[in-house]
């Protein structure tokens, strides 16, 4: 077995549901159905189609109701009343800026206008611990738990190394986000251990404080311009909302990019990345959720969820457009897709 094979097959073929491989549930005598309240960011996505199906194949009677903050945290306000008034049997939280805004952080000095007395489970939150919204990975310290999904920035820097050995890489970022700031002070950490130069260019704002869209295409040339062999996209929603417009630039200026999340892979022409399959990522959510509502355990008492599974994806159009293919070793690991209408 190749050296490649041996560093990368325990991380993405390990099995992630040996814990739900046996039932850890009985249903029967359940009286009515669970009702769980959702408030999404952007919509609904794959992540709730997997949670659903997860409760549906168990066998877990259950009613949901989603919400949709529609990228606004001014939105939540109204949201978070209806919940206590509707008092579910749980709430359900996707993304870090959706988290924040209906469950709080773990210290916050207006609790009334948060939900914080109803069992909650979030999930594709980047950073859960450094986001403030639980205590450790291992006690949350609070009615809250959910799912780790990001693969560590490290194993994320190997597999781009293990693709060709880039020296510079460069990271575009929204600087008003949360999870986009604690991504870039993990690879400002890391890199330089696997003598890998980072380069680091902020969107600039517009007169609203919002990132400007319009300069993505200006930095993309800068960072080629400053030798940048790669683009890095980090769990950043400006880049990923604008996907497709920033990963075209990338290939006009012959930069490949990374991914560390499915989003882009799926919508735009990012060339590859180690990212968490979305709807996998809803199933271990629900099991989160099976504990809380089946088994009656306290979310306090859950230690967040790890996964065990991420995929290598490679987009084989972008890969030949730019002419730089994977290694033998890396092709009989990856999951291969086409570009968007391909």
């Amino acid at each position: 077995m190749s050296r490649l094979i041996r560093i990368f097959l325990p991380i993405l073929c390990a099995t992630l549901f040996h814990a739900a491989a046996e039932p850890v549930a009985q249903t029967t005598g359940v009286a009515k159905p669970f009702r769980i309240f959702a408030v999404v960011w952007r919509g609904e996505t794959e992540v709730e189609q997997g949670f659903r199906d997860y409760l549906t194949q168990r066998g877990i009677p259950f009613e949901m109701t989603v919400r949709n903050l529609n990228l606004d945290r001014k939105n939540a306000p109204p949201i978070v009343e209806e919940i206590k008034r509707e008092r579910p049997d749980l709430v359900y939280t996707w993304g870090t800026a959706t988290t924040s805004s209906i469950v709080g952080k773990i210290k916050t000095d207006t609790p009334e206008s948060f939900v914080r007395d109803i069992p909650s489970v979030f999930t594709l939150v980047a950073y859960p611990k450094a986001s403030k919204l639980v205590e450790s990975y291992e006690s949350t310290g609070r009615s809250v738990t959910g799912v780790a999904f990001l693969a560590p920035v490290e194993t994320q820097l190997k597999t781009i190394l293990a693709y060709r050995p880039f020296t510079k890489i460069a990271v575009i970022y929204d600087k008003t986000a949360g999870n986009s700031r604690i991504n870039v002070a993990e690879l400002r950490q890391v890199a330089p251990k696997l003598d890998v130069e980072l380069a680091v260019l902020p969107v600039p704002l517009l007169g609203n404080g919002k990132p400007d869209p319009a300069a993505l295409p200006g930095l993309v040339e800068k960072a080629k311009r400053e030798g940048a062999q790669l683009l890095y996209m980090g769990p950043d929603s400006f880049l990923t909302r604008h996907a497709k417009a920033y990963t075209a630039a990338a290939l006009a200026a012959g930069l490949p990019t990374f991914a560390s999340t499915q989003a882009p892979l799926r919508n735009s022409r990012a060339m590859f990345g180690l990212v968490t399959d979305y709807h996998t990522l809803g199933k271990l959510t629900a099991l989160q959720a099976e504990r809380i509502l089946v088994e009656k355990r306290k979310p306090q008492d859950l230690p967040l969820a790890r996964l065990a599974r991420y995929k290598l994806w490679i987009n084989r159009d972008v890969m030949s457009e730019i002419r730089l293919y994977p290694p033998m070793d890396m092709i009989a690991i990856a999951d291969f897709k086409t570009s968007p209408g391909g």
